[in-house]
């Protein structure tokens, strides 16, 4: 189970080390945990072998793809269905789908004679992932207990992107279930040495990660527009967003911020928007726990700066799903440019957008929000 010790950030290749160790033969399908099975595309295809296991629910992660003909009027009456469009792909933010997916699950377990068949097109990377987010969020297992349950019970293997998602959602979990262990003294997950127990009271310390992150998952921002008005002539959106150089007109953009830039991300780059007139700036990020951002704060808050500058200035900060990176980017702008705290600019976004750093980019920005506090102070003349 957790532990509330500090720990070195576990890597994508120690648990592809685990992975690697299964000697299991890959089949149709397998009941991977009581009552929850993972399978391919053609065991959830075939409805007699469903209701042969006693299926009675269904989540398909590889929803609208070539080869998946599954919905809810496939299935009918006989099972509960749940689709995830999710493509098994070096970019695909799946964890978008972690919390909803780990409902289903969880709802359908909950049902009478509940059975929950969890598949993709060949049921080891996309549907795995999805069943160890469940395990991790329901079952409080770490990351690494989940990961080594299921390779004993089926050959699973998620691509790399998706491990570092969980290696995420494993972060973001560890202070929740440190707290329910109700275990004498604060159990501080990345504390840094400025927030050790011999600092004064007065001593500014941004707030912990957790609380952090529940005031992100409280917001009632918009979920589903592609881009968003988040700080007067603040944009804040998604690929396909800055992909739609219309729109961007229309919008009256002067200025585009890629924080995915690069081959192996959003490869636009300023030749794409030359015909358009945008002043481009491009971040070669990853959203990973362990990517440092935080060297890009200023000079990302400066560009942002000389587009509000301009009386007509207007500035889109995107990434893939406008979630993790280009948020992170804003929120540090906010910190920078607007003397806010962190808590204030993160009310600010998700007041306008649902957004999420990852653990590692909240943690750079919590630092960024003591670096700044002194500053703050100035600035009002405490």
């Amino acid at each position: 189970m957790w532990s509330c010790k500090h720990k070195e950030y576990v890597t994508v290749k120690d648990l592809q080390k685990i992975l690697d160790s299964c000697k299991l033969r890959l089949s149709h399908v397998d009941e991977v945990w009581p009552n929850i099975y993972i399978g391919n595309v053609t065991v959830a295809q075939t409805k007699s072998a469903l209701l042969e296991l006693g299926i009675t629910h269904v989540l398909n992660a590889a929803h609208a793809k070539p080869g998946s003909i599954g919905n809810q009027s496939f299935y009918g009456n006989d099972f509960e269905y749940y689709g995830i469009p999710a493509d098994d792909s070096t970019h695909f933010d799946l964890d978008v789908y972690f919390r909803h997916a780990a409902d289903f699950i969880h709802k359908g377990l909950k049902s009478p004679r509940g059975k929950v068949l969890v598949h993709c097109i060949m049921g080891m990377s996309r549907s795995s992932t999805l069943v160890l987010a469940y395990l991790m969020i329901y079952r409080r297992l770490s990351l690494q207990e989940a990961l080594q349950r299921l390779v004993r019970k089926r050959a699973i293997y998620p691509n790399r992107n998706f491990l570092a998602l969980l290696i995420d959602l494993d972060l973001h979990l560890q202070p929740r279930h440190c707290a329910r262990r109700k275990r004498k003294g604060a159990c501080l997950i990345f504390q840094r040495s400025l927030e050790s127990p011999g600092d004064v009271p007065t001593k500014y310390v941004s707030p912990p990660a957790s609380e952090l992150q529940k005031l992100m998952w409280t917001m009632k921002g918009s979920e589903s527009n592609h881009m968003d008005e988040v700080w007067p002539r603040i944009f804040l959106g998604d690929m396909y967003a800055a992909k739609n150089k219309h729109n961007l007109k229309a919008y009256g953009i002067s200025h585009v911020l890629n924080a995915a830039h690069g081959k192996f991300n959003v490869d636009t780059g300023a030749i794409f928007y030359q015909n358009v007139n945008l002043e481009y700036h491009g971040v070669e990020a990853y959203d990973m726990v362990t990517f440092d951002l935080s060297p890009f704060f200023y000079k990302s808050s400066d560009f942002i700066r000389s587009a509000l500058n301009l009386p007509t200035g207007r500035v889109l900060v995107h990434c893939a799903m406008g979630l993790s990176r280009s948020s992170t980017l804003v929120l540090a702008y906010l910190m920078i440019h607007e003397k806010m705290t962190l808590e204030k600019a993160i009310a600010a976004v998700g007041a306008n957008r649902s957004i999420k750093p990852n653990a590692g980019f909240l943690e750079q920005l919590r630092a960024l929000d003591v670096e700044l506090q002194p500053i703050r102070l100035k600035s009002t003349g405490k």
